[in-house]
């Protein structure tokens, strides 16, 4: 009982908190630009759900770092060779609803990549230009899979490559990476 209402007043206070946070920033930008053209009620719900959607990937991906966060992990590489690596499918980025690029901090071990992962985001058909391959393969990658007996991820630490590398095949033709590419193909000559 006592559990439930210290609970309850957690979740009271951050509601206060958020709301308070959100009021404050929300006068500072009406006040700076003028009105929204939509009405209030509909720009909350969009904040409410966008900042929900946020805090779960974070909790099913995450935590994530920023470039400079990858520069320093990666012993100090520049930030051309991170671009370098996300575009030669060697670095798992994903791009937020803001624009911002992340990077999954799971996917760093010891100074480097996890070993294995630049060869199971290739199999899987990592396009940087889609931002939803990022995503999903993220999703993919830290999500149980009964068939591989834990989450790709898991794998990977175990240092079992193999599976996941097959299991990434079929990844690839559920994210239509191949029709895309061939699709592209088709249209340059």
């Amino acid at each position: 009982m006592a559990a439930t209402a210290t609970r309850e007043a957690r979740a009271s206070d951050f509601v206060e908190r958020a709301t308070d946070a959100f009021r404050r920033r929300l006068a500072e930008l009406v006040g700076d630009g003028g009105l929204p053209a939509e009405a209030p009620e509909t720009l909350a719900e969009r904040a409410v759900l966008a900042s929900a959607a946020a805090a779960v990937w974070t909790e099913h991906a995450g935590p994530f770092v920023d470039t400079q966060g990858v520069m320093s992990l990666l012993g100090g590489v520049t930030k051309q060779a991170v671009s370098q690596r996300v575009k030669g499918g060697r670095l798992l980025a994903l791009r937020t609803g803001s624009g911002r690029t992340v990077y999954p901090l799971w996917q760093f071990r010891s100074g480097d990549v996890l070993a294995g992962l630049p060869e199971v985001l290739r199999t899987a058909g990592v396009d940087a230009a889609r931002e939803t391959t990022g995503w999903s393969l993220a999703s993919w990658l830290v999500t149980e899979d009964p068939d591989l007996g834990g989450s790709p991820r898991d794998l990977l630490l175990a240092g079992r490559l193999e599976p996941v590398l097959r299991a990434a095949r079929d990844v690839r033709a559920g994210l239509g990476t191949d029709e895309r590419a061939a699709a592209t193909a088709e249209a340059a000559a």
